[in-house]
C-alpha cells in the first residue's frame, strides 16, 4: 500500500525541482559566453537568472521535506551506515545537493566581492550539472516504484 502523504510530498516537490533543473540548463548558455541580452524561450539573461533564484526559494524547502520524510535515511547518511540497492548514487546526490546548495547561497547572500561569487558561481554550475545527471538516475532507479504508487492511487 502506498503511503499517500509521503507520494504527495514527492510529488509537489518534484515539479518545482525539475523547473529548476530547467532553468539551470538554460543559464548554462549564459555561463559558456553568451550575451546577457540574447534571448532563451523569450526570456533574457537577467529573466532566467531571476527566475532560477525564485524557484530555488520554493524548491529548497521542498526538498528539505522530503529528507525530513526521509530522516531516518538521512541519520544513516551521517554515520555511514546508509542500506539499501542504491546507497551510493543516493548519497552521491545528496551531498552534491548540499554542495551546489550551499555554492549557491554563499555566492548569493554572503559574498559581496563579485569575484569570488563568481568563482562560487562557476563551481555550483558544476555541480548543478552534476545534479542533474544524479537526479535523472535517481529517478530511474525508483521508476517502478514510482510508476506502481501511481497506479495504487487510482
Amino acid at each position: 500500500m502506498v503511503n499517500k502523504t509521503r507520494f504527495y510530498i514527492y510529488t509537489i516537490g518534484l515539479l518545482p525541482f525539475v523547473l529548476l533543473l530547467f532553468t539551470g540548463v538554460i543559464l548554462v548558455k549564459y555561463h559558456t559566453g553568451a550575451a546577457p541580452e540574447s534571448t532563451v524561450l523569450g526570456g533574457d539573461a537577467h529573466f532566467w537568472f531571476s527566475f532560477h533564484k525564485v524557484i530555488a526559494v520554493i524548491t529548497i524547502p521542498l526538498i528539505l521535506l522530503h529528507l525530513f520524510v526521509k530522516t531516518d535515511w538521512v541519520k544513516s547518511l551521517l554515520r555511514f551506515k546508509v542500506k539499501g540497492r542504491f546507497k551510493t548514487t543516493n548519497s552521491i546526490l545528496f551531498v552534491v545537493f548540499v554542495l551546489c546548495s550551499l555554492t549557491a547561497l554563499v555566492s548569493w547572500l554572503i559574498i559581496d566581492d563579485p569575484a569570488i561569487s563568481g568563482n562560487l558561481g562557476g563551481i555550483h554550475n558544476k555541480f548543478g550539472i552534476l545534479l542533474i545527471i544524479l537526479f535523472v538516475i535517481h529517478v530511474w532507479n525508483y521508476r517502478k516504484r514510482i510508476i506502481a504508487q501511481f497506479k495504487q492511487l487510482k
